[in-house]
């Protein structure tokens, strides 16, 4: 029975480790769709991201935690010049709790899959060119302290499921096409 037992256990530490690079592969693979979206790089940000890595967390823009882990925490560019759309996969790093990308020429749409960023406490994607609403799934990210989406195309009413969001503490909409007023407050964007 013992014996059983320890089959058994290590079975479960077999099954554990295999899961650790699967982790990490789709990380890999959600940021490797990010920069397949990204259409133009002139100062060359994204020229170490390797398909051939099994870790990104040496890529530039990207940080991980702990370190070398493979669990992207951060994925910061700011000031970049990229140009391209925002890919949806982006929705599949469920550890990132920082995503800055402002002040790049990011067009299309927030993709609704931001919303499965559970961990996220930080969404900068101002000063770009996203067009379209701010997607209600916005709303499913609970821990987020800071939205800035200022300076964009945006357009339509502001989501009401930003008022669900009791770990907000700073939101910036301006300079966009935006209309309604902001969940929770009594003062129009405008």
């Amino acid at each position: 029975m013992a014996r059983l037992l320890l089959v058994v256990g290590l079975g479960c530490v077999l099954l554990a480790a295999a899961s650790e690079p699967a982790a990490a592969s789709d990380q890999v693979a959600a940021l490797l769709a990010f920069k397949r979206d990204i259409y133009e790089d002139p100062f060359a940000m994204l020229s170490d991201w390797n398909s051939s890595d099994t870790v990104p967390c040496l890529w530039s823009g990207v940080s991980c935690s702990p370190p070398l882990d493979g669990r992207v925490v951060t994925l910061e560019l700011s000031n970049s010049s990229l140009r391209g759309f925002l890919a949806a996969e982006i929705g599949s790093l469920s550890s990132l709790q920082k995503l800055i990308l402002d002040h790049n020429t990011l067009m299309g749409s927030i993709p609704r899959a931001i919303g499965k960023l559970q961990n996220l406490t930080v969404l900068n994607l101002s000063t770009n060119q996203l067009m379209g609403p701010i997607p209600s799934e916005i709303g499913d990210m609970r821990k987020i302290s800071t939205i800035d989406l200022h300076a964009n195309r945006l357009n339509g009413d502001i989501p009401p499921e930003l008022g669900k969001l009791t770990n907000l503490v700073e939101l910036r909409l301006g300079n966009n096409s935006l209309t309604g007023t902001i969940p929770g407050s009594n003062d129009s964007v405008m």
